[in-house]
Parts: C-alpha cells; structure tokens; sequence
C-alpha cells in the first residue's frame, strides 16, 4: 500500500488481446490489461480488463472511497471486466470513469451500450455505485487532488491515450497499445521523459511483427520489445515493464523476451498478475 507520498501499484492483468488461462501462462498471468495505482489514498485504476474483477474484490476489503479508472481505449480486452468490478454493485462508493468520447458516442453512451442486452443482463441504471463521468476532449492535464496526469494520443487503430501519472515527484507512463512505425514517437517520447517507470505495449517480436514468422502485423496497432527499449532509451526512463503480452505467448516465451530485452535496457522487466512496485 503507498506511503503519504508515494506511488504504488499492482498488475492484474497483463495480457493482450484475449484472456489466456490454462497451465502455460500460469507464470504471467492470463488476465487483461488492469493495473492498479494508489497516489497516497487515491485510487487510480488503469484499465478494465479481466483482472479488474479480483482488483474488486480487494478493494471492498477496504474502507469505501472513490475510486478513478481511467480508459486507454475501449477495446474489449481494456473494458470486458468492468461490469465484474464488485464495487460499482455497491452504494458507499463512487466511481469516476475517465476517456475518450468515440464516434459521436459519449462516454456514458459506450458504457450503456456495453451494459445492455443482448451482451449483458444489468443496465448501467441498475448499478448501485455512483458513476462519474470525466470526457476527454483534448489531452489537458487532469488533476485528482495532489496527482497530475498527463496524456498523450497513441497510435492505435480507432485511437487510444497514454497516461503519465505523477505524484509525490515520481512518475509512471502507461502506454499500452501503441504502433511504433519507423521512427520514435515523439508525443510518447516526450510523455515518458525522464519517468521512473514505462509500462509499454510488447506484443510481438520483430519477427512476428515484420511477417517473418505468421502474418504481417503491421497496421494492426501494436508495438515490440525492441522498439520499447529504443523509447526507454531515449527518454531515460529508470524502469521499463513489457506489458500486454500476446495470447500465443507462454511462460517460457515471455521469459525469453524478458531475457533478451533486459541484455539491451538492465532494468527491463516483464509484467506478471501480482507484480507490485513502489516508488
């Protein structure tokens, strides 16, 4: 748990794409993208994936207090947990929801129609928490209190945002989902300038992403380890974490990219379900 003045956080969820469980991901996880962050008392939740419903349960465990979940994009694999998360069934909390409006549908609209039959039997109406909904119109920094976030547009198909969250004079960048192309990013470089830690989307290798092993994956909205070093590089960041992890990645695969990316940046590390740091 962080400090008066620290940052702490806890993957769990760490995978791309698709929940992945079975004995060859037991290591990594098989859960989608959710990271939780605390700033002092204030909960900050990157991302809805599958590990946002075992998130939920820890957090009735607490004292009840408002809770900030903020959305990369709204691909499936960033939301499919949040109609599990325990806390929005519950009166005592309240719960700020923070995006990006997409194609002239608010952000209460696409949590509406995420919330409705034929995909889901409770409505948005019938959750008992109090939902807030905070519109990103332009990437203005967002304050919660004593934490200042910066965003940043991605490179994703359909768009997607990158926070840098910042607290207590340390900072963490999440920019997962992201499509590197044949430069350095130079928004994401600037994003993550200097930050303690980048959480970076490593989905493929350049083999698989070049079209040299299966189909090319180019246009289709991720990046890879090696393009990650090159951004953790050149913005000095202390730490840099391989994160969404793709559903044909085992264990001893990721292990092996974590090996190979670490020969290039020392402090590289690959995310797994229960990873805690502290800054």
């Amino acid at each position: 748990m962080a400090k008066a003045d620290k940052i702490y956080m806890r993957f769990w969820g760490a995978r791309g794409s698709i929940t992945t469980p079975g004995i060859e991901t037991v290591k990594y996880g098989g859960n989608t993208s959710c990271v939780e962050v605390r700033c002092g008392k204030e909960i900050i939740i990157l991302d809805a994936g599958s590990g946002i419903r075992k998130l939920g349960d820890k957090i009735l465990e607490e004292k009840p207090q408002h809770i900030n979940i903020l959305f990369s994009h709204f691909h499936w694999d960033h939301i499919q947990g949040f109609p599990f998360f325990a806390p929005v069934f519950n009166e005592k909390y309240s719960i700020t929801l923070i995006g990006e409006s997409k194609m002239n549908f608010t952000l209460e609209q696409l949590f509406t129609n995420q919330l409705m039959f034929p995909y889901f039997p409770v409505s948005l109406e019938d959750l008992n928490a109090k939902i807030n909904f905070h519109e990103i119109k332009r990437c203005n920094n967002i304050k919660i209190k004593d934490v200042t976030i910066k965003l940043a547009r991605l490179n994703h198909p359909g768009g997607c945002i990158g926070y840098r969250i910042e607290y207590g004079g340390k900072s963490l960048v999440y920019a997962t989902d992201t499509e590197h192309f044949s430069c350095v990013d130079k928004s994401l470089l600037k994003l993550a300038l200097n930050a303690d830690v980048l959480i970076y989307d490593c989905n493929y290798t350049e083999d698989e992403y070049s079209g040299k092993i299966g189909p090319p994956r180019t246009h289709w909205g991720h990046s890879t380890w090696t393009q990650g070093v090159k951004i953790a590089k050149a913005a000095k960041v202390k730490k840099f974490i391989l994160f969404h992890h793709d559903p044909a990645h085992d264990d001893k695969f990721v292990a092996k990219i974590e090996r190979d990316a670490k020969k290039e940046f020392k402090k590289s590390y690959a995310a797994y379900e229960g990873m805690e740091l502290s800054l």
